[in-house]
């Protein structure tokens, strides 16, 4: 394993007060006198080599040292005391995995049931962390990254159309990857949702919390002119956008953290019986309409809380659907403190979840925006999806703590002045559908930030309250092994798409825009039809038409880009110019990519973040549609 920095690296020689080799060093030990009256060291070092390595001065910066000066002779001085007693010193970036993980050995090792989805797009947000440090905006769910100052280049390496079937499989044919890597994760394949992995991996979505913080003022004043054109135009006449409604939708990772229910296949099929909200989508858009949504659930004797009542209301704040639903099972709880429904309520209902789902297919637009608080739990009472959502209990926060919610009581006391669910006669579903919308169009009036003090600094709430600490249950969904084919003839996995380009006009970044604006070079190697789609971004891009070109070319700019994507497309082009591929052409075509793996790592210089994907691929086994991820520090 090749060492980047030189072993006289001055981060470690000044942290552990010894010589550079390569500099004229000068340490001073000088013991001062703290206003706690505490004794410290405090270690200068001085430079005076002109060619020392920039790359150094950097890692001793990331360590606690800061430059004196800007230029040579260099001298660091620690930005804060260093004790007198020993402390360890941390000089290795570390990775921690958090979902379940699969045993890269073991060929029979298999996902766990209750494993949350993984996206590319969650594999992007770790590549984020690694290349653009404490710049990032959001931090990976699925693992954590420690010490991310110390990591010293990113590197992706991707193998299209190979899925964690084909890995187990063919074990055998993979000895470098099981030498290299440890753990791996199962990823859900961006073709489920008609796209590429480039696709999902190179478009970084941005919501309200993450524009302030990788959206430049060029970015966020574009949004803003966008709204105020679309004012006159506007299906609400009564409420004017300050920003896009757009702004405030939930992205496909915000829906798998908050556990919306998500069009997702696998092999567990807890969601065989969720039926999309519409039978086909339009794009949203800022002048798509909102609904607001509240349900209330009973408990049944299948030990499951069920739907009994349902509303809608629109942004005039009028009743678009309101009823009482009959339960599949029997009710044993009717939880009237709650729900404020009763036997005697619901002895006439003959209504079904049937007939509601076909309802809400009748009554909603095709590019409907529904909000509510706490949405997830409506749409699992509803067992429907639906791509475009507004959740009032994460763009509204009192606590100054991302994933603490205040309840829509509260928010509906403090911010619109009025009361609800007083009394004893339980929740009223009309009243809490309105409140929802009514919180969304008062911040549409405002700005992103009112009523979040995360964002608004003006806003200071006083009492918090307590987060909830319960334990998420992780669903996924599944589909037959043949494509399921709505009344109108369109194929249901066309709506899936819906869940990750949710617009023409959504927000987003590139993500060579925010590596360059962060003064971060980047490099892809790949075939020419995905360099082709990038060709005006910034960074640089070389195509090539074989594994073997990019690995070589790979190795030859190793030590030059704080981030590298390369894709082997071999097997992919097997699949695709011979769809009976002979058992010996796709082993030796695995094995070959297997040795170009190892060839990589055993180049890649040490602290670096090697993420390894296996795309997946869309094929009507489902089972051959999932890839998985290998991520470790070299």
């Amino acid at each position: 394993m090749c060492n980047k920095t030189n072993t006289s690296s001055i981060s470690a020689a000044a942290a552990a007060s010894t010589t550079v080799t390569t500099a004229t060093t000068t340490t001073t030990n000088t013991t001062t006198t703290t206003s706690t009256t505490t004794t410290v060291n405090t270690t200068t070092t001085t430079t005076t080599n002109n060619n020392i390595n920039i790359s150094e001065l950097r890692m001793a910066e990331s360590v606690g040292y800061r430059r004196i000066g800007g230029s040579f002779p260099v001298t660091f001085s620690l930005m804060y005391p260093w004790p007198t007693h020993s402390l360890p010193l941390v000089n290795y970036p570390q990775i921690n995995l958090k979902f379940p993980s699969l045993d890269v050995g073991d060929a029979k090792a298999d996902t766990p049931s209750q494993s949350p989805s993984l996206f590319i797009t969650d594999i992007q947000q770790l590549i984020l962390n690694a290349v653009l440090k404490g710049d990032a905006c959001m931090k990976p769910r699925w693992c954590e990254l420690k010490y991310s100052q110390l990591i010293s280049s990113t590197f992706v390496i991707v193998l299209k159309s190979v899925s964690i079937k084909d890995f187990k499989k063919y074990h055998s044919c993979f000895p470098n990857v099981c030498r290299d890597f440890n753990k791996a994760t199962e990823v859900i394949s961006s073709a489920q949702f008609g796209i590429s992995t480039e696709c999902e991996f190179f478009k970084v979505q941005i919501n309200s919390i993450q524009l302030f913080k990788y959206g430049t003022k060029k970015h966020q004043k574009n949004l803003f002119q966008k709204a105020i054109q679309n004012k006159v135009s506007s299906v609400s006449p009564n409420t004017i956008d300050a920003f896009p409604r757009t702004l405030l939708l939930l992205n496909l990772l915000q829906m798998a953290r908050e556990n919306y229910p998500l069009p997702i296949k696998s092999k567990w099929g807890f969601y065989d019986d969720y039926i999309f909200s519409k039978e086909s989508y339009e794009k949203v858009t800022d002048k798509s309409p909102i609904f607001g949504l509240d349900c209330e659930m009973c408990k049944t004797s299948d030990g499951v809380y069920s739907l009994t009542r349902v509303s809608l209301v629109n942004e005039k704040l009028e009743t678009v659907y309101d009823t009482l639903v009959k339960p599949k099972h029997k009710i044993i709880d009717y939880l009237f403190r709650y729900s404020g429904i009763n036997e005697e309520m619901m002895r006439p209902v003959c209504t079904t979840l049937k007939d509601v789902q076909n309802k809400f297919r009748t009554l909603l637009p095709k590019d409907a925006i529904l909000c509510g608080h706490s949405l997830n739990f409506d749409l699992d009472s509803l067992k429907m999806f639906h791509p475009y959502v507004i959740d009032t209990s994460t763009i509204y926060n009192l606590s100054g703590f991302k994933y603490q919610k205040s309840k829509l009581k509260k928010l509906t006391e403090y911010f619109l002045g009025k009361q609800i669910q007083t009394g004893d006669s339980g929740h009223n579903s009309v009243e809490d559908a309105a409140a929802s919308l009514q919180l969304v169009q008062l911040k549409l009036k405002n700005s992103i930030e009112f009523g979040d003090v995360i964002l608004d600094t003006n806003l200071t709430i006083h009492k918090t309250e307590a987060c909830n600490n319960s334990t998420p249950v992780y669903k996924e969904s599944s589909s037959p092994n043949t494509k399921q084919t709505n009344e109108e003839g369109v194929a249901v996995d066309d709506n899936r798409k819906f869940f990750v380009n949710m617009s023409d006009s959504a927000t987003h970044r590139s993500f060579f825009d925010l590596l360059n604006e962060h003064q971060k070079k980047s490099l892809v190697i790949d075939a020419r039809s995905v360099i082709d789609m990038y060709s005006g971004e910034p960074g640089q891009r070389i195509s090539h038409g074989s594994d073997e070109e990019i690995v070589s070319t790979a190795q030859k700019k190793l030590y030059d880009n704080d981030f590298m994507w390369l894709q082997l497309n071999s097997f992919h082009n097997l699949l695709q110019t011979n769809t009976d591929s002979k058992e010996a052409d796709i082993q030796k075509c695995l094995q070959t990519l297997d040795s170009h793996v190892g060839t990589l790592m055993k180049t890649i210089f040490s602290k670096a973040l090697v993420t390894l994907i296996l795309t997946g691929r869309d094929n009507e086994d489902e089972d051959y549609q999932n890839g998985m991820t290998l991520v470790k520090i070299s």
